[in-house]
């Protein structure tokens, strides 16, 4: 019984070395099959090979640091997105400005500055006067002697410094500069505070704009201005929340809007050191009353909202996760499309979420651990039209979904993170948005969404004007995505061709200046409007379930499904089944069918790597079938006498003739080959017989081992005796 388990255990692994020899065999078959379905079955051969990028990093100079916030700009209106970074000198004193397009830097760049420079800020992209070029708006601190100046430059496409735009402000600012356009005149206008209180609007040649600057009765450490047109009179009004919640909003001629200063009532105003404002507030019409709200967290952990309709004195409060600093800053945005704008109130512990109704209604609230810095980015990375939000923290980066439950959490930026907050857009130019994250040490995370679009978050805050609320055509662009693109921010649809600017940007990878409804990116010979409306497949991919088949033939030829590569889903491949005129992509049923009557059903042909309409695939006269069940020999070589256990009888002998194992020398397991007991007229599957001559051998043995056992028993009996 011993030997015959043996047996079987040398047959077991005899076996598996066969099935693993057949099995690489079988992978280069079906590596040459698919080449040779290409060639006999594509009406039209693919246009290109279309891959999904995957999960990357660029790394910078190692010997800066960067902790400012990227640029994003389109520099030459080519539609291809450059982001501008901003390095730390370590060994010297002085920046280094970085130009990076399609993941490189590009030549000259980057433009290293020996100056004495902090705070360093990038404002936005620049028309130079009198030049068709375009520039890069800088802001920074610097000390001449004891007394800090703000300082302002731009810096051209080809890394020269434009000089005319040059000028200085004195006194410590707050950080977070509006720069934008105010008056729709072409040219943009600068906004920032002064820490001691007083609010300056300049022209970009850095002149004050009539009756400016102006003055709040308060400090204003933290909190940058925000701009909006607040009483609705077409015009963009400027907002400062003071340190103690004071809200001040003037017309653009300086005069104050009606019914301000505001106060947000803070719960414990008279406590000096207890309740502070330490963000940007939030403004936007919430509610979708055609009334502006205005919302801002404190440092005991309350949230604090006020109507800023002039007439209206509607007020809102809410406990919060946490206290409330600088280094976080909330956001508005539609998590949920209904409309109106949530409030995501952002924390160093996690966010919340509220609706503003008569009261403040909580959605959901994340806790994430600690140490939560930055802005939430927020956009539609999956396509399902529904906008996902990216937080980051010192540990992970967590990609939520609208409904606040976790649908990615990435660990690999662990070391790396610091307090610049994520970004979402085109950065590689393949039409679809990345996440993407500087590291203070100088690696840019870019994290593959593989969905189309160039860019639903490129600014920390939203926007240049600090808020969510300017898209004013209402095509699904943000007038500063527009701004970047060169689409017309009061047209929603640019070119004419009845499809919104934002659809054409983040749904169909159209063109919004030109009318090209019937634009094919892949070359499948389906527009991009069928193929994302009607078919749900990919616009850059002509064969979007990577089943060799290109989408326009699996839909009007064969009448597979596009989206898959085995439409019946029977284990057979549809490039497999349209091989084979007697398979059928879309029956379920033919896989387990014997076509060629060789004992192999046409699913396990396949995955022998055997030809389902031969049964003697390698034409060694055995079936198919019963090359692998029976005979244990190879149905892709012609081995029928194969001797694959080396005993002397080939495996159809075995098999047909003694019906001993193919992959046992010893089937019986009684010491003696199946060919040996074969030649000499004995068993092979009988352990109690012997080959002849063996057991004649095996008698005279025992004829003469037993008498001499016996004298030796009657000698040692007497000298026992004695």
């Amino acid at each position: 019984m011993i030997k015959s388990v043996s047996a079987r255990k040398k047959s077991m692994l005899f076996f598996a070395l066969f099935v693993l020899f057949v099995s690489t065999t079988l992978n280069q078959t079906q590596v040459d099959s698919s080449l040779v379905n290409e060639e006999d079955y594509f009406s039209e051969s693919l246009k290109k090979i279309y891959t999904e990028d995957q999960s990357r990093q660029i790394f910078l100079p190692t010997d800066y640091d960067y902790s400012y916030a990227p640029l994003i700009l389109d520099f030459n209106d080519d539609k291809v997105l450059e982001t501008v970074v901003v390095g730390t000198m370590k060994e010297s004193v002085g920046k280094a400005i970085f130009l990076i397009r399609n993941e490189k830097i590009v030549s000259g760049w980057p433009l290293e500055l020996y100056w004495n420079a902090a705070n360093f800020e990038i404002l936005g992209e620049v028309s130079l006067p009198g030049d068709p070029d375009e520039g890069i708006a800088f802001r920074y601190t610097e000390l001449v002697g004891e007394n800090p100046q703000e300082t302002f430059f731009i810096v051209t496409e080809n890394g020269d410094i434009y000089l005319p735009f040059g000028f200085t402000l004195p006194g410590y600012f707050v950080a977070g500069t509006i720069f934008h356009d105010m008056d729709n005149n072409g040219d943009k206008e600068i906004i920032l505070v002064r820490r001691d209180g007083y609010v300056f609007y300049l022209t970009s040649e850095g002149n004050n704009i009539t009756n400016w600057p102006m003055q709040v009765n308060d400090s204003v450490n933290f909190n940058q201005p925000v701009v909006e047109d607040i009483n609705y009179d077409d015009e963009l009004d400027i907002i400062v929340c003071t340190d103690t919640g004071m809200i001040y909003a003037w017309n653009q001629n300086g005069s104050l809007v009606e019914n301000f200063p505001r106060n947000l009532a803070l719960t414990y105003p008279e406590e000096e050191d207890d309740e502070w404002i330490r963000e940007m507030p939030i403004v936007d019409d919430f509610d979708n009353d055609g009334k502006m709200e205005l919302f801002a967290a404190s440092t005991i952990s309350y949230i604090y909202g006020i109507s800023l309709d002039p007439h209206t004195n509607k007020t809102w409060v809410a406990p919060i996760l946490i206290s409330l600093y600088d280094t976080v800053q909330g956001i508005a945005y539609d998590l949920d499309n209904d409309g109106k704008k949530e409030v995501i109130q952002y924390t160093s512990n996690g966010l919340s979420v509220f609706k503003v109704r008569e009261e403040l209604e909580e959605v959901f609230s994340f806790y994430g651990g600690g140490n939560f810095y930055g802005t939430p980015a927020v956009g539609d990375i999956d396509g399902d039209d529904y906008p996902e939000i990216v937080i980051t923290n010192s540990i992970y980066v967590y990609i939520l979904e609208h409904t606040g439950t976790i649908k990615k959490r990435i660990d690999s930026w662990l070391p790396y993170s610091n307090d610049i907050s994520p970004l979402i857009y085109d950065i590689d130019d393949d039409k679809e948005v990345e996440i993407v994250h500087l590291s203070q040490r100088g690696i840019i995370f870019i994290e593959e969404t593989n969905d189309y679009g160039l860019m639903p978050w490129v600014d920390i805050f939203g926007s240049s004007t600090h808020t969510t609320n300017f898209d004013q055509d209402a095509d699904g662009l943000w007038d500063h995505e527009e701004e970047i693109l060169g689409t017309d921010m009061y047209n929603n649809d640019s070119d004419g061709d009845t499809v919104s600017d934002g659809d054409e940007i983040n749904q169909y990878l159209l063109d919004p200046l030109v009318s090209d409804t019937d634009r094919d990116t892949d070359g499948d010979k389906i527009s991009n409007i069928e193929e994302i409306d009607y078919y749900h497949s990919n616009v850059e991919n002509p064969d979007t379930d990577f089943d060799g088949i290109g989408d326009w033939e699996e839909i009007n030829i064969y009448g597979t499904n596009l989206l898959s590569s085995d439409t019946d889903e029977d284990g057979l491949s549809d490039d497999y089944e349209i091989l084979y005129d007697f398979l059928d992509p879309t029956n379920p049923d033919d896989a387990f069918q014997d076509y060629d009557e060789d004992n192999l059903g046409n699913l396990d042909e396949k995955n022998w790597g055997c030809d389902p309409g031969n049964p003697d695939t390698d034409g060694d006269t055995l079936l198919d079938g019963d090359e692998i069940k029976r005979y244990y020999t190879n149905p892709l070589m012609s081995d029928a006498e194969a001797d694959h256990d080396g005993d002397g009888l080939t495996n159809v002998e075995e098999v047909d003739i003694h019906e001993s194992d193919p992959s046992n020398p010893d089937s019986d397991g009684d010491g003696y080959g199946d060919g040996e007991e074969v030649e000499n007229g004995s068993d092979p599957n009988d352990e109690n017989s012997i080959p002849t001559d063996k057991s004649s051998l095996y008698w005279l043995g025992l004829i003469i081992v037993f008498p001499l056992l016996g004298i030796l028993y009657r000698k040692q009996k007497r000298q026992t005796i004695l």
